[in-house]
């Protein structure tokens, strides 16, 4: 099995957005040193507690501080931006550390204000164009843009090889049935909506076809995203999963999101009391004991034929998101 990291970066109470990003930084040392598979990062704009508006710079920081460790990108919100600008950014990663990162191209809102600052022309909406992007963004990747293109005879690093992994983020069938056609890597989002996991992966098997691209792969690739919450016992595990549980329901049904993370009493009062964990087969949020998310996880790997899984925590303090994943390595040997 291998593990991996998806980092939101959060700020620790009493911290400032430089101290997160140092944290994270020491985070992704321990995991390279219990061997973890990748570190991404995401990519997110205007909350307040987290410190990752610009993956691809943040990326550059932790590579230097790492050796072997796959570091990623994950994602690129793609819809915000030019292909080309992206690419550049993405292919000076590439040439600095060649072989060890990864990009996850997404799309998402980041709430109007957000939205509209990000955009160079705010007079009018954009257009969703998001297959185009992705066909441009992965043809610049590996500088094989097709005849048809108007950029041809414009290139990025042109003497470098194709790169980096382009990986497609996806939380449902449809997009996964693009990555598929396109001949990317699928990173599927079990925590958007959980239940959709294990059909949108059969279909991009279903649907894979090798990539005409020089960035893209030959045979499917897939890993899952879980937010995953360990303690020493059960109701440990429970108790530190109540704030993250908590964000995600004010941010869902109320579109209401905190400057900070709530409290264990502050988490229990939005949600009206204690949480347990969820027994559903694909769950929001995987809570328990090393041996409880070991089972749930495996369960998982053996109903999709996944062998990679990316863990989530939105843990408060730093020694409690080390000692997650040290409880999560040692699970699995």
């Amino acid at each position: 099995m291998k593990l991996s990291i998806l980092d939101p970066v959060q700020i620790p109470k009493g911290q400032t957005s430089s101290g997160a990003l140092q944290n994270s930084i020491v985070l992704a040392q321990a995991a390279e040193r219990l061997g973890f598979e990748r570190y991404w990062v995401v990519e997110h704009h205007g909350i307040r507690f987290e410190a990752n508006p610009a993956p691809e710079v943040f990326v550059a920081a932790l590579a230097v501080a790492t050796k072997t460790i796959r570091i990623g990108a994950g994602g690129v919100l793609l819809n915000h931006y030019s292909p080309y600008k992206a690419a550049e950014a993405m292919r000076t990663l590439n040439a600095l550390f060649p072989g060890r990162i990864d990009v996850g191209i997404g799309r998402a809102t980041a709430g109007v204000k957000a939205d509209t600052a990000l955009r160079r022309i705010r007079s009018f909406e954009t257009l969703d164009d998001h297959e185009e992007q992705v066909g441009e963004f992965v043809g610049w990747l590996g500088n094989d843009l097709p005849e048809s293109s108007p950029f041809q005879g414009l290139s990025i690093m042109a003497d470098e090889p194709a790169g980096p992994l382009p990986w497609i983020l996806a939380a449902t069938e449809g997009s996964a049935v693009r990555a598929a056609r396109h001949g990317l890597a699928l990173a599927c989002s079990a925590f958007h909506v959980p239940a959709n996991a294990p059909g949108a992966i059969a279909a991009y098997r279903e649907h894979f076809r090798p990539s005409s691209w020089r960035a893209g792969i030959a045979e499917p690739q897939v890993l899952i995203a879980l937010r995953v919450i360990i303690g020493e016992t059960q109701e440990e595990a429970e108790r530190l999963a109540m704030p993250v549980r908590a964000v995600f329901k004010l941010r869902r049904e109320e579109g209401v999101f905190l400057d900070t993370l709530p409290s264990l009493e502050e988490a229990e009062v939005i949600l009206g009391g204690h949480l347990p964990a969820a027994d559903a087969d694909w769950p929001d949020y995987v809570i328990g004991t090393p041996g409880r998310v070991r089972q749930v996880i495996t369960r998982m790997a053996a109903e999709t034929g996944v062998d990679e899984f990316m863990v989530q925590d939105f843990l408060d303090q730093p020694e409690l998101r080390l000692r997650n994943y040290e409880l999560l390595a040692r699970a699995f040997a």
